[in-house]
């Protein structure tokens, strides 16, 4: 326990001086391109504290992120480097949108049977580039990255052709209905009944984790396939269940965030949760209450550069260089750590 303890204090460590690095070479550039760098720094860390409607920015932005961390997390904690989860939060979108857009009872039952219906679509989809790697070893970066471009054609398509609001201009669906919609908890916030459903799965995942013969089969899984193979583990059985697990909760977060800040489906381009979900999972360590966290950190800089962004010479983007360093600095440590456990893993098989 005591090491347990350690272990994460140092990655805590290891996250916050990735941070302060970031911020550190932001206010450099900032001191290179604006007329006022303190001033716009102090901005960018302060701002979204300023306003209740500002911290409700946050807070929405957070909640597709951390379910993208969660699904991402998922993966990596189990050795797989999957980036499908981008492909699953447009396709669920449009499962989302052919159920929403139809009158289904009261609200309640509407809005968590779309959720539920969005959230298991997204954990068979995501169970395609699973069988082939249980299966064939396919390289699953590969087959996710291929299954997005797929999803998206597709997803395209049916909103063209099938959920397609002739009466508006470009491509949208029709609007929603009232009893689809997640139940705001904040007022003039987008903050809604979503926000719970997101702890309920940080709690669930964590429990997994701790608690759970198929959480240990994961932890193990990823440290060495080899020895959870050898330890009576079944890989495939793992391998699906744990991309079922995966876009499920992508599913799940596509599904919320959509009943929660739109009025119809909007999206004619991959939404980019899925590659942000990658980040957030680096950042919080593929621990469920890191990725909780780590996506409210991400939130709270993207919202606090917009509203930088309209009050001084610094445009938006700014915010690109911290996400870009934050990026380089922690997958460098997973490397490290990767090439170091390889090496390891081959020293123990020569010196058997």
């Amino acid at each position: 326990m005591k090491k347990l303890n350690v272990k994460a204090k140092n990655e805590i460590i290891q996250i916050l001086t990735a941070v302060m690095i970031a911020l550190a070479l932001t206010l450099i550039v900032l001191f290179l391109t604006s007329d006022e760098p303190m001033y716009a720094f102090v901005k960018l860390i302060t701002a979204p504290l300023t306003r209740m409607r500002y911290f409700g920015n946050v807070l929405e932005l957070m909640v597709p992120l951390a379910f993208a961390g969660l699904s991402a997390s998922l993966l990596f904690r189990s050795g797989l480097f999957n980036m499908g989860g981008e492909g699953i939060f447009y396709i669920s979108g449009i499962v989302t949108t052919g159920l929403a857009t139809r009158y289904m009872g009261n609200s309640f039952f509407h809005s968590m049977a779309v959720i539920l219906a969005a959230s298991v679509f997204g954990g068979l989809i995501a169970c395609i580039s699973g069988f082939f790697k249980a299966k064939y070893d396919a390289n699953e970066l590969v087959t996710s990255l291929m299954l997005n471009t797929i999803l998206f054609g597709i997803g395209f398509y049916i909103l063209k052709t099938k959920l397609k609001d002739m009466s508006v201009t470009g491509v949208a669906s029709a609007e929603f209905t009232d009893t689809a919609k997640l139940t705001v908890i904040v007022p003039k916030t987008g903050i809604t009944t979503g926000f719970f459903l997101l702890i309920l799965a940080t709690a669930v995942i964590w429990f997994i984790y701790k608690q759970t013969r198929l959480g240990y089969m994961i932890k193990m899984t990823g440290i060495n396939k080899d020895f959870a193979k050898y330890s009576g583990m079944s890989f495939f059985v793992l391998t699906m269940s744990v991309h079922f697990m995966s876009g499920f909760i992508a599913g799940m977060g596509s599904s919320v965030h959509l009943l929660s800040m739109y009025d119809r489906f909007t999206w004619s381009a991959l939404p980019g949760y899925g590659f942000d979900g990658c980040l957030v999972a680096m950042l919080g360590k593929n621990h469920p209450i890191g990725v909780f966290a780590a996506a409210f950190g991400l939130s709270y800089l993207r919202t606090g550069s917009d509203i930088m962004a309209r009050g001084v010479d610094v445009p938006v983007e700014m915010v690109a260089i911290v996400e870009t360093v934050l990026v380089l600095l922690i997958t460098a440590d997973f490397m490290v750590k990767y090439l170091n456990r390889k090496k390891a893993m081959a020293g123990g098989r020569v010196n058997g």
